[in-house]
């Protein structure tokens, strides 16, 4: 995604990707400035933990809770909670990423949408009493 202009925050372990192109940023700041990057940028790219297919990360939480649109890696926890194409998308491929990252880049109008309705249906549903309670409920400790 390098031609495309990516930038990312993280660990020195990123900075690898500058020769394709990527900007590395180093490590953002929690609360205002992971706030301003979440509301900034117009794609945020999810990438699942290689020992943690299965969740969804914080990450999509915050975006979303931000306004943000999400193109999350594919797994099944994620679409139990959000619709695929409508309150976020999602990519298995890198073919699939960057053709969704191309096709967003060039319809900001749609990305918004999704992120709109993305937003309703966290606030209506998965704010942090909300996924403190299932837990709670999946762990038997309430009813």
């Amino acid at each position: 995604l390098g031609d495309q202009g990516i930038q990312v925050w993280g660990d020195p372990g990123w900075r690898c990707l500058t020769k394709h192109g990527v900007r590395f940023r180093g490590s953002a700041g929690h609360m205002e400035e992971l706030s301003r990057i979440y509301n900034a940028a117009r794609i945020h790219v999810d990438i699942g933990r290689v020992y943690q297919l299965d969740i969804v990360t914080m990450r999509v939480f915050d975006v979303i809770s931000c306004g943000g649109f999400v193109l999350a890696d594919r797994n099944s926890a994620l679409l139990e909670i959000f619709e695929d194409g409508t309150e976020i998308d999602t990519w298995i491929t890198v073919e699939e990423l960057k053709r969704k990252c191309e096709y967003y880049l060039a319809n900001p109008e749609h990305a918004r949408e999704i992120a709109r309705r993305g937003r309703e249906r966290l606030l209506r549903e998965h704010r942090i009493v909300d996924r403190v309670g299932e837990m709670l409920k999946v762990s038997g400790l309430v009813r």
